[in-house]
């Protein structure tokens, strides 16, 4: 995906603007941008009705997690570009931190602070949104597809477990990369958050940071003591074999995606 150029006049300063990629996948694409004195983040989305969402709507989760003062001031965004230039943050994010009990104890902190925003964003079930990456991996690959059906229907009593709830804001996407405490909490890369179990946004964030045993006893002593919600050891077992399922199916996506759009670069996530 291009640097979409037309986008810089919108800003509301001016001048030679030096840009560099710092993430690509076929969801979306993002850059960094500076002039000197200002420096912004420009994230593309792309794709969005193969990674289930309609046209518009991570913009619009954007600019509403923005407005909660989690997520990067939005500086401008284009829904139907699909289009979000939003603030820099300088700081350094939890991943910096050396000792990784501490990093776990942030994360633990963090996801505990997602969970209580309610913003005024549509829900979306988990079953519906991966049967979803089912039907567009089937159109590109036939008999992948039918597998990651297949496959679905053994974890019919998951899904229905994250549709029962109880029901909380996720992010889906909890990297240690995403993370920043100073000077105040800020999270980034949303494109995935949305209502669902908090059990389940859990375990997600333990696989996408590759907790070890000791590290997830103090992230989930660190979530339980500031979340509504608990989550326990137990639990997280299940909910990651799930999340093995569904990341399984995303790349499969990815993939398929990526040799219907050549040169396009595979994916590097769920």
């Amino acid at each position: 995906m291009a640097f979409p150029t037309w986008c810089l006049a919108e800003l509301p300063v001016h001048g030679v603007w030096k840009t560099r990629s710092i993430g690509r996948d076929l969801a979306n694409s993002t850059w960094c941008i500076e002039n000197g004195e200002h420096t912004y983040v420009v994230k593309q989305y792309a794709h969005d009705e193969a990674f289930g969402r309609a046209q518009g709507d991570a913009v619009a989760a954007d600019i509403e997690l923005a407005n909660s003062g989690l997520a990067p001031a939005i500086i401008y965004s284009n829904s139907e570009q699909g289009v979000v230039i939003s603030e820099w943050i300088a700081g350094e994010p939890v991943a910096a931190i050396f000792d990784p009990i501490t990093r776990a104890e942030q994360l633990g902190k963090a996801q505990a602070a997602i969970h209580q925003l309610t913003p005024q964003l549509p829900p979306w079930s988990l079953s519906q949104r991966v049967h979803g990456y089912c039907d567009a991996l089937a159109q590109l690959d036939r008999k992948a597809g039918e597998q990651a059906r297949e496959d679905c229907e053994s974890y019919r009593d998951l899904f229905s477990a994250w549709n029962e709830g109880p029901r909380v804001f996720c992010h889906h996407d909890l990297n240690a990369e995403h993370v920043f405490f100073e000077p105040t909490i800020r999270i980034i890369d949303w494109e995935y958050a949305g209502y669902g179990h908090p059990g389940f946004d859990a375990a997600s964030t333990v696989v996408v940071n590759d907790l070890y045993d000791d590290e997830i006893v103090e992230f989930l002593e660190a979530y339980n003591a500031n979340a509504r919600n608990v989550v326990s050891r137990d639990e997280l077992r299940d909910w990651i074999r799930l999340i093995a399922l569904v990341n399984r199916i995303w790349f499969a996506l990815q993939d398929a995606l990526a040799r219907e759009n050549q040169p396009e670069v595979s994916a590097q996530h769920l």
